[in-house]
This record gives structure tokens, C-alpha cells and sequence, in this order.
């Protein structure tokens, strides 16, 4: 029998990026999942990648605002 693949999750997120005119370059802001979620404040790119893989680890059930595809 051909193993099944398991189903994509898809989650929404809100990115607010805060630019700051002496430093344009900057990355920081913060990263709420949606619909509920405390934002997670970011002060550069290692830190937004570390917010990412926070919110996204899987659980065992799964978040209740998750899509399966």
C-alpha cells in the first residue's frame, strides 16, 4: 500500500514591521498568530525566525486555528 502523505497546515499570521528612518535596514516588529495569539516581538532577523519556529511547532492535536489542506 502507498504511504499517505500527511495534510499541510496553514496558519495566518499578522507581521507588523517597524521601520525606523536612521536605521531602514533594520528588521524588527512582531508576529501574532491569528485569529488569537500574543504577539511576539522581533529586534532582528534571528529573533523573527526564532518567533516563527515558536508559534509554528506542531502540537499533538494541533491549534485551534489551523486550516488542513
Amino acid at each position: 500500500m502507498p504511504r499517505e502523505k500527511p495534510l499541510r497546515t496553514i496558519r495566518t499570521f499578522i507581521l507588523r514591521l517597524l521601520i525606523d528612518p536612521h536605521e531602514p535596514g533594520a528588521l524588527q516588529g512582531s508576529l501574532q498568530p491569528v485569529p488569537e495569539g500574543e504577539a511576539q516581538p522581533f529586534a532582528d532577523e534571528q529573533a523573527l525566525l526564532a518567533a516563527l519556529r515558536k508559534v509554528v511547532r506542531p502540537s499533538a492535536e494541533g491549534p485551534a486555528d489551523t486550516e488542513k489542506e
